[in-house]
């Protein structure tokens, strides 16, 4: 090696070692904001999803994705507690996780809220914004339920791509309050129901710490309209 060399390279393994140790220091805070912030609500904190949990989430579409090969997808930043922790009347477990997967050469993460509840007796569906290309695949045939009874149905069925096995099950579901719910909401979420769990999410969205008491309550709502 060049003499001139060997001093870069040992500025490289230097910059290499401050980088992973910053990376390491910011790790370390951000699993202490998790575990305060966990305490405060009265909720229980994991650094990473098990496999129990990855078992009960598969049913979704959302948690179908990407290789299979860890470490991605994962499960990380996982907040779990139930009705009696919370203080709430209705019966159910909820959690908040992020949920990272690999498509092609991106890499995509968001923040997901999940419900488990003997209160939700829900068919196999899955809503997400309406885009352009999801219009045109619906003309060739790609199943989307719409609703055309009154202007706020039509409106949600423009904002929304809905599918879904037993589809006269989804639309008795999706009832004109649940229509109108949606249909007013400016933020426009990704849904998927089966059984007695529900996700909500924003596709290819991470919420910040600071944001997710908002965001539980939002998702709380959303649960309110299925049980």
């Amino acid at each position: 090696m060049s003499p001139l060399l060997i001093p870069l390279a040992i500025i490289l393994i230097l910059v290499g070692v401050l980088f992973l140790r910053t990376m390491w220091k910011w790790q370390e805070q951000q699993l202490k904001k998790f575990k305060d912030f966990a305490e405060q609500m009265g909720m229980e904190f994991s650094a990473k999803g098990d496999r129990t949990l990855r078992e009960s989430l598969a049913t979704f579409d959302l948690f179908s994705k990407g290789d299979a090969a860890p470490p991605i997808p994962s499960l990380t930043n996982v907040l779990h507690g139930d009705s009696e922790q919370l203080g709430y009347g209705e019966e159910f477990e909820v959690r908040t996780l992020d949920f990272t997967y690999q498509s092609g050469k991106s890499t995509i993460s968001q923040t997901v809220i999940c419900f488990r509840s003997s209160q939700l007796s829900l068919p196999d569906f899955s809503m997400r914004p309406e885009y352009f290309f999801h219009k045109i695949g619906s003309k060739l045939g790609y199943q989307d339920i719409d609703f055309e009874s009154h202007p706020t149905a039509a409106e949600f069925s423009k904002k929304y791509l809905l599918r879904g096995e037993g589809e006269q099950k989804i639309r008795a579901l999706f009832t004109d309050k649940v229509l109108t719910f949606f249909a007013a909401n400016p933020d426009e979420v990704c849904v998927e129901g089966s059984g007695d769990q529900l996700i909500l999410y924003r596709d290819g969205k991470i919420i910040e710490l600071e944001y997710i008491p908002a965001f539980m309550k939002e998702g709380f709502e959303v649960f309110r309209l299925f049980i």
